[in-house]
């Protein structure tokens, strides 16, 4: 499929923040063109999975939760997951909740649950199956890093997004943006936005931002998340994930895997003010 990229000077607001193109970071002074820069993108979440080892990582999830509007978030449990990748596949499992192991912690929710923060999320916008639109929107800097940013559209038809509560299930529409590396498309961030919901699933909105940086496994250096974001507004309540990644290190079939509450940080920290 050609990739098809669309100039276009606006702003779309995107997951309640509004970086000020062409101000906080310059472009660079030979940055790859737009088009290229897409097509480099694309290519590196081709061969992006192929190219990540198998590994274990901790996930800390903090849940926050507010009224209708969106104002005065209270904590709710912090959540401590061990993450297996192994040959493509992704398992999480619950350890901790509020630094407690499950079995001493039996009272807990989960309101919000979300996945796909490694490579199936690149897949999906930047795969030849996704069809997505593209429009060019500016220069930007993410952690220091100089990046393009890209906004792009996947239909409903192309979407492999499902979303579910309760029974009622569907698969939906949705845009987002691409922060690529200037130099060479590598995706630092990426953000998602779901469109058109059903009325059974009573969701107002729902969004996404995933950040990515090196991390060490064993003797390299691989690009993986380290940070993501997700909300939701249901009109009557909003919640807010704020998931980390940290802990890499290299899994083997025959690993053993110990969990202590001594190997992780699980201080709770307070509610991001956006």
């Amino acid at each position: 499929m050609t990739a098809r990229l669309l100039q276009c000077s606006g702003w779309l607001l995107a997951l309640g923040f509004s970086p000020a193109f062409g101000q906080t970071a310059p472009p660079p002074r030979a940055p790859l063109a737009q088009n290229d820069l897409l097509l480099a993108a694309r290519h590196y979440a081709a061969r992006y999975l192929a190219n990540l080892p198998s590994f274990i990582c901790t996930q800390t999830t903090e849940q926050f939760e507010a009224g209708k509007k969106p104002k005065h978030w209270h904590k709710g449990d912090t959540l401590i997951s061990q993450l297996v990748w192994d040959q493509g596949r992704e398992q999480r499992t619950l350890k901790l909740v509020n630094n407690r192991p499950v079995a001493q912690h039996p009272i807990w929710r989960s309101p919000l649950v979300s996945e796909g923060e490694f490579g199936n999320l690149l897949d999906t916008v930047l795969g030849d199956s996704s069809e997505a639109v593209f429009q060019w929107k500016g220069w930007d800097a993410v952690a220091g890093k100089r990046t393009g940013v890209i906004e792009y559209r996947v239909d409903q038809q192309h979407s492999t997004l499902r979303l579910s509560l309760g029974s009622a299930e569907t698969v939906v529409a949705f845009h987002g943006l691409i922060y690529a590396d200037a130099d060479n498309g590598t995706v630092w961030r990426i953000t998602n936005e779901a469109e058109n919901f059903p009325a059974e699933l009573r969701t107002k909105s729902i969004l996404r931002l995933v950040d990515y940086d090196e991390v060490q496994i064993a003797a390299k250096r691989y690009v993986l998340p380290v940070h993501a974001t997700v909300w939701l507004d249901t009109g009557e309540n909003n919640l807010r994930n704020e998931l980390r990644f940290e802990n890499y290190r290299k899994f083997e079939a025959d690993s053993r895997i110990s969990f202590s509450t001594n190997d992780l940080n699980t201080t709770p920290s307070e509610p991001v003010k956006r």
